[in-house]
């Protein structure tokens, strides 16, 4: 069973992203469980037709005895998908970390990530704060491959910096960076500056996706790129992405070298990062 975590700054298309990939990857042929690791509990909005999204912690408060069952938490989408919201409380009330960690609390209890049962499971998770909770999927038992979605932008770039002092500090629970995905904002902006970026905290660029109105009709709609815009370029680059990230090698998988504050602004302008810093962040 192989374990994909996104992650990203909010408002990258992280989200569009990791459910464009577990659509892609039912469409393959495998069984997909697709979990939303967001507080905004909207991950699986473009997955699941039927009724209202349920979260985790909205059972968990509707029973607060326990007893909950796999049915409790699952959610079923498009193509045989199942579909799990962790939630999060109120604006300003509350850890949103807190109900993710809860939720994978239940998930041993309930062995939904028995590798016998799913083929891919992928994480959609928040990543302009990994702590706590949002490093849940960073586990031992769980040992994703991480892929950071970002954009050309410069806060983009700070998030995905951040992101790999995450994925370097959880190394030894079998963590590996897979690469980065480039969520374009805007087709005409020079990708150089990321790529810069992608070099020098030692990964590479597994896809860069255009921008194209249909993925925001499909927002807006509550549906798929790869149904609102199936002929589009941005929905064939993800059903590659999803193809590739099955036959990912980890043996090839090196360790991130983050970057300080300061050198990936230096580094997305075109200076070149301090010398030493791959030694940094483990």
């Amino acid at each position: 069973m192989e374990r994909i975590a996104f992650y990203g700054k909010g408002g990258v298309g992280k989200s569009t992203v990791a459910a464009s990939v577990s659509l892609a990857l039912a469409r393959q042929g495998r069984r997909v469980l697709h979990v939303g690791c967001d507080p905004k509990h909207d991950s699986t909005l473009s997955l699941v037709e039927a009724g209202p999204i349920r979260t985790v912690l909205d059972r968990l408060l509707a029973s607060p005895a326990g007893g909950l069952r796999r049915e409790d938490l699952i959610m079923p989408g498009k193509d045989g998908i199942d579909c799990v919201e962790a939630g999060g409380p109120q604006s300003g009330v509350g850890c949103g970390g807190r109900a993710i960690s809860r939720m994978f609390e239940l998930f041993d209890d309930l062995g939904l990530l028995d590798p016998q049962r799913y083929d891919a499971v992928v994480f959609d998770v928040l990543g302009d704060v990994v702590c706590g909770g949002f490093a849940a999927p960073l586990r031992r038992d769980v040992a994703p491959q991480v892929i950071i979605v970002a954009s050309e932008e410069m806060a983009a770039g700070y998030a995905a910096n951040n992101i790999t002092r995450a994925v370097l500090h959880y190394r030894d629970n079998g963590v590996c960076l897979a690469g980065m995905v480039v969520n374009r904002r805007d087709n005409r902006a020079d990708l150089e500056p990321v790529r810069r970026l992608a070099a020098a905290m030692n990964t590479r660029i597994l896809a860069v996706i255009p921008r194209t109105p249909a993925i925001q009709a499909a927002e807006l709609s509550r549906r798929s790129i790869l149904d609102v815009g199936p002929r589009t370029q941005a929905a064939h680059r993800l059903q590659e992405l999803a193809r590739n990230l099955m036959g990912f090698e980890r043996q090839g998988c090196q360790d991130p070298t983050p970057l300080e504050l300061e050198e990936v602004r230096r580094v997305m302008l075109g200076g070149s990062a301090a010398a030493g810093q791959g030694s940094r962040g483990g």
